[in-house]
């Protein structure tokens, strides 16, 4: 996961400075479809250059024991097809790899169109990064174009490499590669 510093609130710039490329929000055409298999998922209603902001990924603000007993409600609902949940957890490791910034966002309820960007086990064609503003404490998880992507594709990216569970939930990203489940950690 890459990482980009912006202008914030902390910056005498203001708000018109060429250093807020996320803060206007989503400014490209987005659409939302329905798959038969995965569900809901998002798609470019235009063309997007690589490099481009897509979206942030938008959602409640969690601590690590909401995010725990979430999860495991989450689990039982999906593994029964009655919740397609939208819960997920960065952990941005200082240099020392010793201790870690943990931020949990759960979009199940409460988010915006990030949340139907579905996984590819090939990595995908969005490429998340963590974006940091001056004046703000936490960083935000950000989407850029990982290529040059047509207009009508499917907008995804890769979970994750944490463990498979044997007991996951399938994965219908249809890449080469797929693994055949969708990666999941313990949280």
């Amino acid at each position: 996961m890459g990482s980009l510093r912006e202008c914030g609130d902390g910056c005498a710039c203001g708000p018109s400075c060429g250093n807020r490329r996320t803060q206007l929000g989503v400014t490209v055409r987005l659409r939302v479809v329905r798959h038969r298999e995965k569900g809901w998922g998002l798609h470019a209603a235009e063309v997007l250059r690589r490099g481009q902001f897509v979206c942030e990924y938008a959602g409640e603000l969690l601590t690590t024991e909401e995010a725990r007993r979430r999860q495991g409600l989450y689990d039982e609902l999906a593994s029964v097809g009655k919740l397609s949940p939208a819960l997920i957890v960065i952990r941005e490791h200082l240099p020392s790899g010793k201790a870690c910034l943990r931020v949990n966002i759960d979009a199940t309820k409460v988010g915006n169109v990030a949340r139907f960007i579905n996984h590819s086990c090939d990595g995908g064609n969005l490429h998340p990064v963590l974006v940091r503003s001056s004046g703000s404490l936490l960083p935000r998880l950000c989407f850029f174009a990982a290529r040059d992507i047509i207009e009508g594709e499917e907008l995804t990216f890769s979970y994750g490499d944490a463990r498979l569970r044997p007991n996951g939930l399938p994965c219908f990203c249809g890449s080469l590669c797929c693994s055949g489940l969708l990666p999941s950690e313990e949280t």
